[in-house]
């Protein structure tokens, strides 16, 4: 098994990338969800802008959106505050 160690904590590391990917991956898609919706703006054209149609605009909008080294700090910071063990 390895580990990922830090001062205070050791976590399994398959389980800590694990859990960094799948927040990781939720933080992305939520902030493109986000931006999407805000520049649809609230005219009578946005309105209709439902399903595909809205999915289409997010992907052709979002696409090359990464997120920052300092969200991925943070991300690792709380996945090591999740997998540290209770005392």
């Amino acid at each position: 098994m390895t580990s990922v160690n830090n001062p205070d904590v050791e976590v399994d590391n398959e389980q800590f990338l694990k859990l960094c990917d799948r927040l990781s991956a939720f933080l992305l898609e939520t902030r493109k969800r986000n931006l999407a919706r805000a520049l649809i703006g609230d005219d009578e054209f946005s309105n209709d802008m439902v399903g595909e149609d809205f999915t289409s605009f997010e992907q052709d909008l979002t696409r090359g959106l990464q997120l920052t080294p300092y969200d991925q700090l943070r991300i690792q910071s709380r996945v090591r505050n999740i997998l540290r063990p209770s005392d």
